[in-house]
């Protein structure tokens, strides 16, 4: 006998990822549940746990490969995608559209906002940026100082989302998103590849 993921009427890990990306961006990540994940999916909740293990990995594998699909975090090295402004401008231009894309801007705005109130998403965050950020670029980036260079170009990119998008700081909030990646990204260039002595 064969074991193993059994799909249910064909549905399997992609699909399970495409209606937690729906779910959590409608209800933000503390309100969503494997289960109501594995409603949208149309599959067994095991189904989900056999996959994902837990919602905290899931919700992680949602955002890693939504950044992935997007170009994020590559933009940082200077990936293919860099076409015009510098890197810090692109950069911060392309994790804001994110933000601003109803389909994941909103659970990722959600965890932000509860950053220094809820342990599990402190892990979830902190585990994302880790991993993905700086685990995947500092051995990218041919310079001095580079899990620092990266730890501070984070550190902006927060301050922004934690001002724009959870405190909606006025003069921050009211900008458009290319007006505060060309105004900001020369910070993260100075992070990423300036002087830091």
């Amino acid at each position: 006998m064969r074991r193993g993921p059994r799909t249910d009427g064909g549905a399997g890990r992609e699909h399970i990822l495409q209606a937690a990306l729906a779910r959590f961006g409608e209800a933000g990540y503390q309100a969503t549940t494997i289960r109501r994940v594995a409603e949208s999916a149309g599959v067994d909740p095991k189904l989900v746990h056999y996959y994902f293990g837990s919602k905290e990995t899931l919700f992680t594998t949602v955002i890693t490969e939504t950044f992935r699909a997007r170009g994020l975090p590559d933009l940082l090295v200077g990936g293919d995608a860099v076409t015009s402004g510098s890197l810090g401008e692109n950069y911060l231009r392309a994790v804001l559209d994110t933000l601003e894309d109803p389909g994941i801007g909103t659970a990722m705005i959600g965890l932000a906002r509860s950053l220094g109130t809820h342990e599990e998403s402190r892990r979830v965050f902190l585990g994302f940026i880790s991993n993905e950020i700086l685990g995947r670029l500092a051995p990218r980036l041919d310079v001095d100082m580079a899990e620092t260079r990266i730890a501070l170009a984070g550190s902006q990119l927060l301050g922004i989302v934690m001002a724009r998008y959870v405190m909606k700081l006025p003069p921050l909030a009211a900008l458009s998103p290319a007006e505060v990646a060309r105004l900001a990204g020369p910070t993260i260039d100075r992070y990423i590849q300036g002087d830091l002595s």
